[in-house]
């Protein structure tokens, strides 16, 4: 079943340029995250599915191009609802049809995730903040990593929640890289991080940037920011991305004045209420 949900995604995503799974998604299929699935067609040629995310509560729906337009994906989501009226949909993209999808449904949006991008290249300038030590990452940081995190995510519906164990899992991925991961230090703790990674084909993300909120508003995201783009113009990549929060405004700016501009609006999905 696995072989074949991934046959379904790569098909998917040749078609709409992006992929209708996230991460957390394609760990679920991976066995790796617990997820549910519901799928229609055979288990070993399903034709739509619906990944039920139950460690973000997220919905995530995929339909072969051959098969849309005949109330696949409606079907499907009136099924997952049903045993997961709490979670929200995702709509990578918001392709045409994703809002009209969710209304059938009784949903309506309540976030917008963004995908800023821009050219990469050496700054040709090494930033410092004032008392802080930007070092690879060891493992004996992990923890440290983790508890800043949280602090910094504690608004973010999924970000926030990660632990040690799923850190871990991360790190195991073949995509993880240590040199990428970035961790600014005083005193011998860990104040922030800028963890990167690399997709291949030149192209690099921000995949983490976080500042402990007692560090913040002394420059130190900007620097962490800039190390880690380095890091990832140096490695080869020529363009990077990241993804932030809409509603993040003055996060947003940040990455607007670093040269980022959007080049995708994600939209997540809820039943309405009340």
């Amino acid at each position: 079943m696995q072989d074949a949900l991934r046959r379904l995604v790569s098909a998917i995503e040749a078609h709409d340029g992006i992929s209708p799974i996230n991460e957390s998604g394609s760990l679920g299929i991976d066995g790796t995250r617990e997820a549910d699935f519901f799928f229609m067609g055979r288990r070993a040629d399903p034709f739509g599915f619906v990944v039920c995310d139950e460690r973000d509560g997220t919905l995530q729906v995929g339909v072969h191009p051959e098969h849309r337009r005949d109330g696949v994906a409606t079907q499907l989501l009136t099924e997952a609802l049903a045993a997961y009226p709490d979670f929200t949909a995702w709509a990578f993209g918001t392709l045409p049809g994703s809002r009209e999808l969710a209304a059938r449904v009784g949903m309506s949006p309540v976030r917008e995730l963004l995908r800023m991008e821009r050219a990469l290249a050496p700054s040709g300038e090494t930033l410092d903040a004032d008392g802080y030590d930007v070092v690879t990452y060891d493992p004996a940081d992990r923890q440290g990593i983790v508890a800043v995190n949280a602090a910094a995510f504690a608004h973010h519906p999924e970000q926030g929640r990660l632990t040690v164990a799923e850190f871990d899992q991360l790190a195991a991925q073949p995509w993880f890289d240590p040199a990428g991961l970035l961790v600014a230090k005083r005193d011998g703790r860990v104040a922030g991080f800028h963890w990167t990674k690399s997709h291949g084909g030149g192209l690099g993300e921000v995949y983490v940037i976080a500042v402990a909120p007692q560090h913040e508003g002394k420059g130190l995201g900007r620097v962490l920011l800039q190390r880690g783009l380095d890091h990832l113009a140096y490695a080869g990549h020529d363009r990077v991305q990241l993804y932030v929060e809409a509603d993040q405004e003055r996060v947003v700016r940040m990455y607007r004045n670093a040269g980022f501009d959007i080049g995708q609006v994600d939209t997540s999905f809820q039943t309405k209420r009340g």
